[in-house]
């Protein structure tokens, strides 16, 4: 599915649906277009200010799944936010054409995305979780939010982390 709708300037709606496992599996990933306000909200509140204010490419990994295409992700929590589009997965590109751009390395730039989100207060988010090679994001609403804060600590157990502590801990 080649949907070139933009979300906000630097992230289009393809980003967030394609997918290589529903293309494998025949599965129709498109969104309702409830699903699109919901990643576009998560564009706007999130993604959009830490791309602006990290200066580098954010790539998604996983944005929107169906149900059926959850189902068969491995880990895939069943009520996940990836359902209705409220979530996204990505890591920090440190290249542009082939030319890095950062000086930093691949961990060393989802650490720094990391931290601006939980330290700038233009970025808003409902969950933030660190894995050890991508983010996972999520954004409900300015009323909803939680902003839970966790580190996944990649043996499958996780750690609660608070404001204060994450920057430090990771």
């Amino acid at each position: 599915m080649k949907d070139n709708t933009v979300l906000t300037p630097h992230f289009k709606l393809r980003e967030f649906t394609e997918s290589a496992t529903a293309m494998k599996h025949g599965i129709d990933n498109r969104p309702t277009p409830e699903v699109v306000e919901n990643l576009q909200r998560l564009c706007t509140h999130t993604l959009e200010p830490l791309r602006e204010k990290l200066g580098l490419p954010i790539v998604i990994t996983s944005g929107f799944r169906t149900k059926e295409l959850n189902e068969i992700i491995v880990h895939a929590a069943r009520k996940s936010q990836h359902l209705v589009g409220c979530a996204a997965d990505f890591y920090v590109s440190g290249q542009t054409d082939n030319t890095d751009i950062s000086g930093l390395s691949a961990r060393k730039r989802l650490v720094k995305a990391f931290r601006l989100i939980i330290e700038d207060e233009d970025i808003d988010f409902d969950q933030l979780i660190i894995y050890p090679s991508f983010i996972h994001v999520s954004y409900v609403s300015q009323e909803r939010n939680r902003h839970q804060i966790t580190k996944a600590n990649g043996n499958g157990t996780y750690c609660a982390l608070s404001r204060a502590q994450a920057p430090a801990l990771v």
